[in-house]
């Protein structure tokens, strides 16, 4: 692209997209900068997420960088990571900046959000910020921190903003294409977008298989050329064909590798792929949809304005129809939730589909007679994130208990058992920090796990877990109870367990549990849990089961004189 053009990308059309911009960036940094500061406090210093997952894409990152493996042990491939275009930024960001690896996922993040505002920004005229229009300035900040999640979402580390961001300049392209003349470049963006997000994250063909069903129903308009349905046609099989293909070429590659078509974490968390729903249940879809407030709203609301706006063609009708199909697709096969992060692509998405709509509904006439009609109606919805501002509040505690858990977890593993096999359910700080082989016990980073728990729909029984201890031979394993629960094989003894002081947030428990596959290994687990409780953060205390050691000696029968 030419300077000229690159000018105009980045240049608002509108003075009220521009204040938007910069007062929405200035919330988000603002709230950012809080979060940051307070979190930090919290871990001594050290740059955690507030969640484990962000460190299973650091860990394969920090192995492409130094070993060339993709996978969470070096040397040992696995499709372990849902969003390799996501790995391949962290790992360039490590190859260039190693000694700040840790935050290479929220400066990305960052920037996306940065990246999402603005483009937002150029797509609305109803909000105009400014010191002498606060409720305006309240709404915009409303909507970058609490609606769209921004900073909260930057600190749980994952792909989801730059998915986001990516799928909103993708369809904006498609909505404004360029005039004649235009390079090359300028005409494939869109296209090229959509490849990008569909590496990001598998969900881009749910928005590129919507948007290319919307664009091939509009009605024809009066007078309508034949040249211009063939255009709609053409425009509909690139999007697909954009976002398939990356699909496809990743599918092949898994399986030349010997693994599943899809990676393992997308066939362990989807109860369509993963053994554990067989049949469609339309009470779980529903469950889905509804479980964010916001998303259910905003779906509604752009159904709404599709079917309004359909016969007449009206410039919204394409992105809001776009979303609300996406959305359906989406609840029907994938997950909601989970500090809210899943459905974020299609929050924002739905969030610039009813900014276009706004421009033709809300006509400037009426935002000069009644100023506060606008920020008030967007202020209203804030009644439905309840649970995202409080999961934005609580950012520094759910970084505080992935520090006093997982990270102290991962700490402990490789000081005493480096280079020696383990087991954990927790594959994110665990594999960050501990070097040697590790069995995880949820299949995520573990092929040979996630089809097991697939042929048991989700259910493995104690023996097999035993049978696999003694394959791989790890004498420890660290787990939450609920990993393994009542399959937990009746020879392995727990030793002892850290336990938080408080409620959790991003914890799945309270405790976080060590047991011994052996009973030989009983006694020098106990000495090493006691040497670290020493080094424990505040809010963690150590039990030590007062029965393991009598449980060993039972099972290694009596010693010979």
């Amino acid at each position: 692209m030419s300077r000229r053009s690159i000018r105009e990308a980045v240049r608002f059309p509108t003075e009220e997209g521009r204040a938007f911009f910069r007062w929405g960036v200035g919330s988000y940094v603002a709230v950012t900068g809080v979060l940051l500061a307070v979190s930090l406090w919290r871990t001594d210093g050290t740059m955690i997420y507030a969640l484990d997952d962000p460190a299973i894409h650091l860990s394969i990152a920090g192995n492409l960088a130094h070993h060339g493996t993709w996978g969470v042990v070096p040397g040992h491939f696995q499709s372990a990571s849902s969003s390799p275009l996501w790995t391949v930024l962290l790992a360039v960001f490590i190859t260039v900046l190693p000694f700040a690896a840790n935050y290479a996922a929220f400066v990305v993040n960052a920037l996306a959000a940065v990246a999402i505002l603005a483009l937002l920004g150029r797509a609305q005229t109803v909000l105009h910020p400014s010191r002498r229009r606060p409720l305006d300035v309240a709404a915009v900040a409303a909507v970058s921190v609490v609606l769209l999640f921004l900073p909260a979402a930057t600190f749980v580390g994952m792909e989801h903003l730059v998915h986001a961001a990516l799928i909103l300049a993708a369809v904006h392209l498609v909505l404004n294409p360029p005039a004649a003349g235009a390079s090359r470049l300028r005409r494939a963006a869109p296209y090229l977008l959509f490849a990008l997000a569909s590496g990001t994250r598998l969900e881009t063909a749910f928005v590129a298989g919507a948007l290319a069903l919307v664009l091939t129903s509009l009605p024809r308009a009066d007078g309508q050329p034949v040249p211009a349905r063939a255009r709609q046609v053409r425009t509909a099989v690139l999007l697909c064909a954009s976002a398939g293909l990356p699909i496809i070429a990743l599918a092949v590659f898994n399986k030349a590798m010997g693994q599943s078509w899809l990676p393992n974490s997308v066939i362990a968390k989807s109860t369509a792929l993963n053994g554990a729903q067989s049949s469609i249940d339309l009470v779980k879809i529903f469950g889905r949809l509804t479980n964010d407030a916001v998303l259910a709203a905003i779906t509604v609301g752009c159904a709404l304005l599709a079917i309004v706006g359909w016969r007449d063609r009206a410039r919204w009708f394409v992105p809001t129809a776009t979303m609300a199909l996406a959305t359906l697709a989406h609840v029907a096969v994938a997950q909601t939730g989970w500090y809210e992060r899943y459905q974020i692509y299609l929050i924002v998405l739905g969030t610039y589909a009813l900014a276009v709509a706004a421009q033709d509904l809300v006509p400037a006439r009426t935002r000069r007679e009644r100023p506060t009609l606008v920020p008030l109606l967007l202020l209203v919805p804030l009644i439905l994130a309840a649970t995202k501002v409080a999961l934005t509040i609580q950012v520094p505690q759910a970084v505080g208990e992935t520090y006093q858990q997982r990270y102290q977890a991962g700490r402990f593993l490789e000081r005493y058992y480096h280079g020696r096999p383990i087991a954990t359910g927790e594959l994110g700080y665990i594999s960050a920090e501990h070097h040697g082989p590790i069995t995880d016990l949820l299949g995520l980073g573990d092929y040979e796990v996630m089809e097991a728990r697939r042929s048991y729909q989700q259910r493995p029984p104690p023996s097999y877990w035993a049978d696999l201890a003694r394959r791989r031979g790890f004498r420890v394993a660290a787990v939450y109870p609920e990993t393994l629960l009542l399959d937990t094989p009746k020879d392995w003894i727990l030793v002892g367990t850290w336990r938080l002081s408080h409620d959790v947030v991003s914890a799945f428990d309270p405790d976080f549990q060590f047991w011994a596959t052996t009973p030989e290994e009983v006694a020098p687990l106990i000495a090493h849990l006691r040497e670290f409780s020493h080094e424990l953060p505040p809010g963690v205390k150590l039990r030590i089961n007062s029965l393991a050691e009598f449980r060993a000696e039972v099972l290694m029968g009596p010693r010979r004189p």
